[in-house]
């Protein structure tokens, strides 16, 4: 898996593999450049055709399984060859690998503890408050106690600015433990908010306890990664991909 810079997290887990693509490698131009795996942001579809091309190169299996994003909850089962509407998916197959696209919310693989079934969320603000990760633990057939959670990179509470109903939103969810993840900022009544906190306090709440990762920022790091929130409309994204090897 040399010929495109993935990013694998450390330490691994047995019988699984978590691979995040970088913005690096790809064939797309500015704004897009260049591993934008993306099919609706405006960048050239051959452009974006290649890239997906380049990264299911280096994967195993016969296809990456894709979703229609639309900050829902909706979970389904992986069907390859099938682009489901749908925030979360989850599978019991060996070498078939699940993407979501991102570049800023958090992207959430969930494992169970023997290695029988993955699955991976996307989880902005409004999918965390919704229930998306609750949504994809219902899905699977494990145990949440069992699991081990891997948040990938996402924007960091220095750089998420977000207005008072969000806030308001957790807080009427979670209670105080809500509120805390939440922080003033320079302008007056808005917050720095701490996505992989409430995605780490969700999953608590819903039994897993063992959660990994949650500490790379893509506003932050503009040579590794996408950021919608740093960059405007115009950007690429990113895939966090799981499978069972």
């Amino acid at each position: 898996m040399a010929s495109l810079p993935l990013w694998a997290p450390d330490p691994a887990l047995d019988g699984v593999e978590i691979r995040v693509s970088t913005r690096e490698g790809g064939v797309s131009q500015p704004p897009y450049n260049s591993l934008n795996l993306a099919d609706h942001v405006g960048d050239q579809a051959e452009s974006v055709a290649e890239n997906r091309r380049l990264l299911a190169d280096v994967l195993p299996g016969d296809a990456v399984c894709w979703l229609n994003q639309v900050h829902g909850v909706r979970t389904v089962k992986a069907t390859e060859g099938v682009v489901p509407e749908a925030d979360a998916h989850w599978t019991d197959a060996r070498n078939r690998p699940l993407a979501v696209l991102t570049a800023d919310c958090l992207p959430v693989a969930l494992v169970a503890g023997d290695a029988t079934c993955v699955g991976i969320a996307h989880a902005g603000w409004r999918g965390l408050a919704a229930g998306v990760l609750e949504s994809l633990l219902s899905a699977m057939p494990a145990e949440p106690a069992s699991m081990t959670a891997w948040l990938g990179p996402a924007i960091s509470a220095a750089a998420y600015e977000v207005g008072p109903e969000v806030k308001t939103t957790f807080e009427q969810q979670c209670g105080e433990a809500g509120g805390e993840c939440f922080q003033p900022s320079n302008r007056h009544g808005h917050w720095m908010a701490d996505l992989t906190a409430l995605a780490r306090l969700r999953l608590n709440r819903a039994g897993v306890s063992t959660i990994a990762g949650g500490d790379r920022c893509t506003y932050g790091e503009p040579e590794h990664y996408f950021s919608h929130r740093r960059e405007g409309p115009a950007t690429g994204r990113m895939a966090t991909l799981v499978w069972l090897s």
